[in-house]
């Protein structure tokens, strides 16, 4: 610019003018170029501004999707562990009720070894078709220890109880009723 500036006033002539015509005419153009060249830069800033914005926004669709599936994957662990922790639970539940059910048993074994050792055990004619199967009931000759029997069954196998089993007191009130049966028949 500083160049222009004493051009101007040392024209003296007019071949001077005609230089610094062309001069300014190539100066002209040099800046027309640059300027050609600057638009196109601008453009191509614009196409790859564009183009990292597409692709930001695919990543960001990507990362929700991979967050989503991870989020999903966690409530899906969640469910399983909990259905494990359940069955874990009821495992426990029917451990303990089996346990129950075996000193059961092993009372009931107990009581009739000592009944059978004792001599408690009649001839009556009932008793060797009156169990079905079944030994709630063995080892009883009379109806008064049929009810004994029977209460403390109840006490043992109530749903109540901490050992109670629903279908094992069905059992027993079938077989109650079967033997009570035959006693009011004989």
């Amino acid at each position: 610019m500083m160049e222009f500036d004493e051009s101007l006033i040392d024209i003296e002539t007019l071949d001077d003018v005609k230089s610094m015509k062309l001069w300014m005419f190539k100066e002209q153009v040099r800046i027309q170029a640059r300027q050609d060249e600057l638009q196109d830069m601008s453009r191509e800033l614009q196409t790859l501004k564009r183009t990292l914005e597409r692709e930001q926004k695919a990543l960001e669709l990507r990362e929700k999707a991979i967050r989503k599936r991870y989020d999903d994957n966690e409530i899906f662990i969640a469910k399983k562990k909990k259905i494990i922790e359940d069955a874990y639970q009821q495992l426990a539940l029917d451990r303990k009720a089996l346990e129950c059910e075996r000193l059961n048993f092993e009372h009931e074994k107990g009581k009739y070894k000592k009944q059978r050792m004792s001599g408690a055990r009649s001839n009556s004619s009932f008793e060797a078709g009156a169990y079905d199967g079944t030994c709630f009931f063995r080892g009883v000759d009379n109806e008064l220890a049929l009810r004994k029997r029977y209460k403390e069954l109840l006490k043992i196998f109530h749903p109540d109880n901490k050992c109670g089993d629903t279908k094992t007191l069905l059992l027993i009130q079938t077989e109650y009723e079967s033997i009570r049966r035959q006693y009011y028949e004989v």
